[in-house]
């Protein structure tokens, strides 16, 4: 079990920050290598993601499924997935929220916390560098995220 606990900070107002967070293809946009289909008859989406551990590059397909609590700026995220060569299966769950920052400051935080469930022949690999990868696509996240932000700031 990979478990997450990060903090993003953005610079942008909670409601703006919402409304990016709340439309998952924004999100899928703000994520390299990720993919995102349209929501199904079941409320499911058909995504992918591939992943760099070090050398080796792990493709994943995966089924989606989000819930957002718009009063409380939260949601939750269970995917469920398998890497393409059939070595991994994976299961996530995520909760987020959206507040404003702490300490007086002018923009968010969003709490991220979540927990990954690895099993398969490559699991021992992704649990090596999950840490690494985590906090690499984490930061990568918030910059595109920020970018985002402020693109719709400016609009």
């Amino acid at each position: 079990m990979i478990e997450v606990n990060e903090t993003i900070e953005v610079a942008a107002d909670p409601k703006t920050v919402w409304t990016l967070l709340s439309d998952p293809h924004a999100v899928v946009e703000c994520v390299s290598g990720a993919t995102l289909g349209e929501k199904n008859a079941e409320g499911v989406y058909d995504a992918g993601i591939v992943v760099k551990f070090g050398p080796a590059k792990v493709a994943f397909n995966a089924k989606v499924e989000i819930e957002y609590h718009e009063p409380e700026m939260s949601g939750k995220v269970i995917s469920r997935g398998k890497d393409k060569q059939g070595g991994a299966r994976f299961t996530t769950t995520m909760n987020f929220k959206v507040s404003e920052q702490a300490q007086g400051g002018t923009g968010s935080s969003i709490a991220i916390k979540a927990e990954v469930d690895i099993a398969g022949r490559l699991a021992s690999l992704i649990e090596t560098g999950a840490n690494m990868v985590v906090k690499r696509m984490t930061k990568e996240f918030s910059e595109q995220l920020a970018a985002r932000c402020a693109g719709v700031n400016a609009a």
